[in-house]
């Protein structure tokens, strides 16, 4: 429950933020979120202490969660983790708003930025690699450690940054690399937890990733980025503070479900297998040299035979631009049986491997090797068993039978790659319901949660949010607030369209037509496109007469991009960005730099991934529409998003207009209208 001295330091804190911060403004819908994440967080409600609230552009969700979740966290002696789903929001929080909650707030609070573990160098491997490659015979076979052992220039690369590291010039993080590594060798040097020996270790107080992570084991602020809670929650909470003692707050959590689905994906290639095994083999070998002992027995050329009968099955198969997906997720019979006999097989070398690799650990303790043959081979070691372990968890995947009726099958797919005229095979399996890992690894656990953005129902209904994460809505707290901005001036006009989206060319080059006609040549202007193909194709019709205003999403990097529109713009000159989904949300183009959007369609996902096609064709196995469960609702969401763009403060004005006539002629045009903002709907 809320103590009245906790009610006061929320609300004295809100009042030193609304006294001293330039352009501050009083907010209801500010004043309702604050409340309702202290009375959820606080336990107020007889329910799970989780809140969904949908906070539009305007709304100051940023200093209402920090505000009013810092100091529950601290009273509660939990670690507050703010998390994000994009690198620009992570800096604004690290830069700009922790710094003034931290001005504003009255309780005192640390914060910092976690990182996963392969952010941060190894100066153990990084000292070992250049130095053993630096000398002209090799205690070890290499072709263990590399496809091509470190070059010169490379060498002197990473001579360049342990001289940087030791003189404290650099702090061991990839990112704070001016130029960065090629992604082979930073693998390499990387921290890796099935290489790392903790504090045996005789580098671990100068190591960078433990330094990061003493500085999170004091921080009562976490920020971090879905990705990172998603990898470490599902390894062991190695990172992050555990579960049990943190409260979560998932900005921009539209994405949680995207990055989750990608997350719980697995897969391996038919070479790959071939490699970690010839791998796991010629390092058994190599110990066994060293220890005086036999060698695990790792019959290579069975592997290799199932492998090619696999392949030679897999070739037969009819592929869709080189994927093949199993209906339903049912893996044809005689692949099954392939698999089955290679997932036998690889498993019982991964036990063998993991028994060898612990006899040498010990064989350490009692007689040491010299460090130059010892650490690169405990490296490879570590990196084989978890080459070995991905290829056991992809087949268990591969081939687990989905016995719940009542939950979308498994997605597993085949992809055909062909490098250097040679071909090789992926194996894919990924759930396409992750509800129950989400609810396993952080609903069930947390000491609280809050889920917000400005866009997170769809069609005005948390429903598609709950599918999705697996969230319960008897179970939890959900707030949808209005905006700050008033709409009514802003016309969202449908134009008149003789082409359907359907008609691909016909449509284009209407849209070409249209734009030319309606881009005000004294303006900012966005358009929005579904398709790279169709922009490309209207940007080759339109650019003689737009030139050097034209600003096309892919000739230059989205910043870029819009550091050009800016400036354009102060200089009075019209400017024109063409752009897709990544424009769509998180631009944030101010008064005149945009007075108008232009969609050129309705963004509905036909479904091309393999999971997509998985749960669509699921859904309809049972009799039940993915068009009107996914696809539409999913739109509408997209639509909002788009239209986002335009108004981004009080004093903002311009329009919207849209090239889709599926608003006024199909039966769900009036659902994604009635979901909108209260704009100004003209129909030409």
């Amino acid at each position: 429950m809320l103590s009245d001295e906790l009610k006061a330091k929320i609300r004295d804190s809100f009042i030193a933020l609304k006294e001293d911060m330039d352009g501050f403004q009083v907010r209801s819908s500010q004043n309702k979120m604050i409340a309702e994440i202290s009375k959820t967080l606080a336990g107020e409600y007889d329910s799970n202490k989780i809140l969904c609230v949908e906070a539009p552009t305007g709304t100051g969700k940023t200093f209402a969660y920090l505000l009013s979740s810092i100091p529950i966290a601290k009273f509660s002696k939990k670690t507050l983790i703010v998390s994000s789903a994009n690198v620009a929001l992570q800096e604004q929080l690290l830069l700009k708003d922790l710094p003034k909650a931290q001005k504003y707030c009255t309780v005192d609070f640390e914060y910092t930025l976690a990182k996963g573990r392969s952010r941060y160098v190894c100066i153990r491997d990084l000292i070992n690699l250049a130095q053993d490659n630096a000398s002209e015979e090799l205690p070890l076979n290499t072709d263990l450690l590399f496809d091509e052992p470190p070059n010169q220039y490379q060498l002197r690369a990473l001579n360049h940054l342990h001289d940087d590291y030791a003189a404290k010039k650099w702090n061991g993080e990839i990112d704070d690399l001016t130029k960065t590594p090629e992604t082979m060798l930073w693998q390499k040097i990387a921290c890796n937890r099935f290489t790392c020996t903790v504090k045996n270790c005789e580098f671990y107080q100068n190591c960078a990733f433990f330094k990061a992570r003493k500085k999170i084991a004091q921080a009562d602020v976490i920020i971090a980025n879905h990705d990172l809670v998603l990898a470490d929650l599902s390894t062991g909470n190695t990172v992050l503070p555990d579960v049990a003692d943190s409260i979560f707050i998932f900005d921009e959590a539209h994405h949680l479900n995207t990055k989750a689905l990608s997350h719980f994906s697995l897969s391996t290639n038919t070479e790959f297998i071939k490699s970690s095994l010839r791998q796991a083999k010629g390092l058994s070998e190599q110990i066994a040299k060293l220890t005086e002992q036999d060698p695990i027995e790792i019959d290579i050329k069975q592997i290799d035979g199932y492998l090619q009968d696999l392949s030679s099955l897999l070739k037969s198969l009819s592929f869709d631009e080189n994927v093949y997906l199993f209906n339903q997720g049912q893996i044809d019979s005689g692949i099954a049986k392939i698999s089955t006999q290679l997932n036998t097989l690889i498993t019982h070398t991964l036990n063998k491997f993991i028994i060898l690799k612990k006899s040498w650990e010990d064989y350490l303790k009692i007689k040491p090797i010299d460090k130059h043959i010892a650490s690169p081979l405990n490296n490879a070691l570590g990196e084989c068993e978890q080459h070995l372990i991905n290829i056991v968890e992809l087949f268990l995947s591969f081939l687990r039978t989905d016995d719940d009726a009542k939950k979308s099958p498994y997605s597993r797919w085949i992809e055909k790659n062909i490098s250097n005229k040679k071909t090789s095979y992926s194996l894919c399996s990924a759930q396409t319901d992750i509800s129950t890992n989400l609810d396993t690894l952080i609903w069930s656990k947390a000491a609280g949660c809050v889920l917000t953005s400005a866009t997170l129902s769809s069609l005005g209904s948390f429903d598609r949010l709950n599918k999705q994460l697996g969230l319960v809505k008897t179970q939890n707290q959900y707030l949808r607030l209005p905006s700050p901005f008033s709409f009514e001036q802003v016309d969202f006009v449908i134009a008149k369209f003789k082409a359907a989206p359907q008609q691909v060319y016909e449509h284009t080059q209407e849209v070409a037509t249209q734009l030319l006609q309606r881009i005000d040549p004294n303006q900012g202007t966005l358009v929005l496109f579904a398709s790279n193909k169709q922009m490309q194709m209207v940007a080759d019709l339109v650019e003689n007469k737009l030139g050097p205003h034209l600003l096309v999403q892919g000739e230059f990097s989205k910043k870029g991009i819009l550091e050009k529109h800016i400036n354009l713009r102060q200089k009075n000159q019209a400017s024109v960005i063409f752009g897709l989904d990544s424009f769509a949300e998180g631009v944030d183009l101010k008064g005149d730099n945009l007075t108008h959007v232009i969609i050129v369609k309705l963004r509905f996902n036909v479904p091309t991934s393999p999971i997509d096609k998985t749960l669509a064709d699921y859904l309809e196995s049972q009799k039940r529409n993915p068009f009107m469960e996914i696809s539409l609702p999913d739109a509408s969401l997209k639509l909002i998003q788009a239209c986002g763009r335009l108004i981004r403060t009080e004093t903002d004005t311009g329009k919207i207009t849209i090239f889709d006539n599926r608003l006024v002629t199909k039966f769900y045009g009036k659902q994604l209208l009635n979901a909108l903002p209260n704009y100004n709907i003209v129909v030409e």
